[in-house]
């Protein structure tokens, strides 16, 4: 199954052939909700990012829930290990891929995402429903594959290894050190070598991602080698999967996340960090 799969090759028709999943949060920048006028896909069930989908035993926004609670959300929501699943979001492409991300994370490799999400979808002339749908819980059984996901004893050993490159998704002023970051308590920079690719420059008009020639391109003049092992990070694990499915699309072959990005980075004083701006 592609990992995205645009608004021209499905149609309401065949929504039923996926599980369709409306991946929301509210965006921590703008503090901007979902906003339910927007509408639904239909047959769309809500996946709140904000609420079960992040383990809240955990100082840290977005932290990817345990196995066995990931499981149990997973089947709650009617997926299971066969049926295909279609994830989207109201922006366009911001948070579908960080849910697409923890399905591949628990072993669900057929999932895609709708590239440029809602917006994309109403453009076609697609029809919207006013209500997401109910789940019908089903058995899951994943098992989880250590390889998606990262944490901050490998980012250190990652700095200290050439041949690994740190892509950091946030914007160009909070990765230089120049504006401040948006959730409270955090230190401004980033980590030592990490290079910054801003996931807005790899959308299209803001809400589709690039084509993968396209994506080539961009990373060739960001004087980025795909043939290293990339981790990929931002404010809180969410736009860093954005980052990484593009590297996916562009051919990196082997791509992780940092969960705790740069909450957990820019909040532990005794992690380096560097800043840019004098």
């Amino acid at each position: 199954m592609p990992r995205l799969i645009s608004v021209n090759d499905i149609s309401a028709s065949n929504l039923t052939d996926y599980v369709v999943l409306f991946a929301s949060m509210t965006n921590p920048v703008s503090g901007q909700a979902d906003e339910p006028a927007d509408g639904f896909i239909p047959g769309a069930i809500k996946f709140d990012l904000d609420g079960e989908g992040s383990d809240h035993s955990s100082s840290l926004p977005h932290t990817l829930p345990e196995q066995a609670s990931l499981s149990a959300l997973f089947g709650k929501l009617g997926i299971t290990t066969d049926k295909p699943v279609l994830i989207y979001d109201n922006s366009g492409l911001f948070c579908a891929p960080r849910v697409w991300w923890m399905l591949m994370a628990m072993g669900h490799s057929n999932a895609a995402v709708l590239n440029g999400g809602l917006p994309a979808w109403k453009a076609a002339g697609h029809e919207v429903v006013s209500q997401p749908a109910e789940p019908s819980p089903q058995a899951f059984t994943g098992a989880a594959c250590d390889e998606w996901f990262c944490n901050t004893d490998q980012v250190l050993a990652a700095i200290k290894e050439p041949s690994v490159t740190i892509w950091d998704a946030r914007s160009r002023p909070r990765f230089e050190g120049s504006a401040p970051e948006p959730r409270a308590g955090l230190r401004s920079g980033h980590m030592p070598g990490a290079v910054n690719v801003p996931f807005t420059e790899l959308l299209d008009n803001g809400t589709t991602l690039k084509s993968p020639a396209a994506l080539k391109d961009y990373f060739v003049e960001q004087g980025i080698d795909l043939t290293k092992p990339v981790i990929c990070s931002c404010g809180s694990g969410v736009t860093a999967c954005v980052i990484g499915l593009a590297a996916l699309e562009a051919g990196a072959q082997q791509v992780t996340v940092y969960d705790g990005s740069w909450s957990e980075w820019g909040g532990d004083p005794s992690l380096p960090v560097e800043v840019n701006h004098e």
